[in-house]
């Protein structure tokens, strides 16, 4: 077993959960190289059905200093379109790295983010962003967007059924 995948299940056995089969599966599919479409109901760990694999992939690349690197660039996109949702999935994310001992940042960008916090953004840029359509198409707008996109290696688009048929989704479709 990989380092990787041992720290997650680690994690879970610390906080007592069990990972259901849906994210054992997608952490097996991820961790193989692929990428898809994940359907669950609200609630029942999709999050981290994502996120912990990603992680697990980070910690394999880099097993002697995952701890300590730190400044990698953005490396994950999650796009959202509901804003709200995004402090949790923040708070969650930012958990699970502090449980797991990576100094990552995850930072949000919505319309709600003030213009200092979006300059801090841009000056020291998290490894995970959470967004909105609107907000991604702004950034996808600024003169050094390719700066910003170089690392990234993973597009989460959560609620991708609420987007469909929408112009949030063709923003989202357009900045792909």
């Amino acid at each position: 077993m990989s380092i990787g995948r041992q720290i997650i299940q680690d994690w879970y056995l610390k906080k007592n959960w069990e990972q259901f089969p849906f994210q054992q599966e997608m952490e097996q599919v991820y961790l193989s190289g692929y990428s898809g479409l994940l359907n669950a109901p609200t609630g029942s760990g999709k999050t981290f059905a994502l996120f912990l694999p990603f992680l697990a992939e980070y910690i394999n690349r880099y097993p002697d200093d995952y701890a300590t690197r730190q400044d990698n660039g953005l490396l994950m996109l999650w796009i959202t379109p509901l804003r709200a949702l995004t402090n949790d999935i923040r708070k969650a994310m930012q958990q699970a790295c502090a449980d797991m001992g990576l100094p990552w940042m995850i930072a949000t960008r919505t319309g709600d983010t003030s213009a200092s916090e979006k300059q801090a953004i841009k000056k020291k840029l998290p490894e995970v962003l959470l967004t909105t359509p609107e907000s991604l198409h702004l950034m996808l707008a600024q003169k050094e967007y390719a700066r910003m996109f170089k690392n990234l290696q993973v597009v989460v688009i959560d609620e991708w059924h609420e987007l469909l048929g929408t112009k949030r989704g063709v923003q989202v479709e357009l900045g792909l």
